[in-house]
């Protein structure tokens, strides 16, 4: 827990010290809605099975020009899901269905190519998982664990509004990895791959 609040600090001291020395800025506020697939390892059990589960969430992100740099990303990322998942035992004779939300909050940098309508762009960073997991046998284990994610996407401009407040409407695809430290949940190995639909407002 000390560890994740120091990063947290860190990376919100980084991200000030660098948005500081700034020369333009474009604010963006983005919600997302999509399909994950989780994956967990874990000793106790030969398998596990958690197909792909509706997900949603938002992005706040700022397009950031600097001295030596254009088109720079920072954002803050939320994303939820809510799976029913199956694990099986070393036998194959027994089966454990369990309950797991998923919440994980993002601090990422990363760039966009700002095309006249079309913009891809790449992104990754750390970020803090919080886990809720409960079964059939109503065993219950709540986590906050370490995550990090890698990915990229592009947007296509469905309307520039000619206005100062609201710039342009942005439609586009995410695709993005994720990895969440081993504990007792899943103590080995936890990952997911998150494909979502995103729309953009560009202030």
């Amino acid at each position: 827990m000390h560890r994740l609040l120091a990063i947290a600090c860190c990376l919100t001291l980084l991200l000030t010290a660098g948005v500081a020395t700034a020369k333009d800025f474009k604010s963006n506020t983005a919600v997302e809605s999509g399909y994950i697939w989780m994956f967990g390892y874990d000793t106790r059990a030969s398998s596990m099975r958690m197909p792909p589960t509706l997900c949603y969430g938002g992005t706040l992100f700022q397009i950031i020009d600097f001295p030596w740099a254009r088109n720079m990303v920072a954002e803050v990322n939320y994303l939820y899901t809510k799976i029913r998942g199956e694990s099986f035992d070393w036998e194959g004779r027994d089966s454990n269905l369990f309950d797991l939300q998923w919440q994980n909050v993002a601090f990422n940098v990363g760039y966009m190519f700002e095309g006249r309508r079309l913009h891809p762009y790449l992104s990754m960073g750390p970020g803090v998982s919080i886990m809720h997991y409960e079964d059939r046998a109503d065993e219950r284990i709540n986590e906050l664990n370490f995550s990090f994610n890698l990915g990229g996407g592009v947007e296509y401009t469905l309307w520039e509004t000619g206005m100062a407040a609201l710039e342009r409407v942005d439609l586009g695809v995410r695709l993005r990895y994720f990895y969440i430290d081993k504990k007792e949940m899943f103590n080995d190995g936890n990952s997911g791959v998150a494909l979502t639909l995103r729309l953009n407002l560009r202030w």
